[in-house]
């Protein structure tokens, strides 16, 4: 990363930010939603504030997005080791 994107995060923080730890806890209905043509930016405005000015939190998020885009409808029966 670079300095210029290093002050752009630290400013576009916002006051709605939910944080890590709560966000984490919700995650997964961001991407849900996200998947199923919701609008999550709207349904957790907390979530959506903090995934702007938080890279690790990015990252989880483009790491879930991606498996449950890839392995969603896989269910523990479709395990090769059953």
């Amino acid at each position: 990363m670079n300095a210029d994107q290093d002050i752009f995060e630290l400013l576009n923080a916002e006051t709605v930010d939910a944080g890590c730890s709560a966000g984490f806890e919700v995650l997964h209905q961001y991407v849900e939603s996200e998947l199923n043509g919701g609008d999550p930016e709207l349904e957790l405005p907390g979530l959506a504030a903090h995934l702007r000015s938080c890279p690790a939190c990015r990252d989880d998020y483009s790491a879930l997005a991606d498996a449950a885009e890839h392995f969603g409808d896989a269910s523990p029966s479709d395990s090769p080791d059953q």
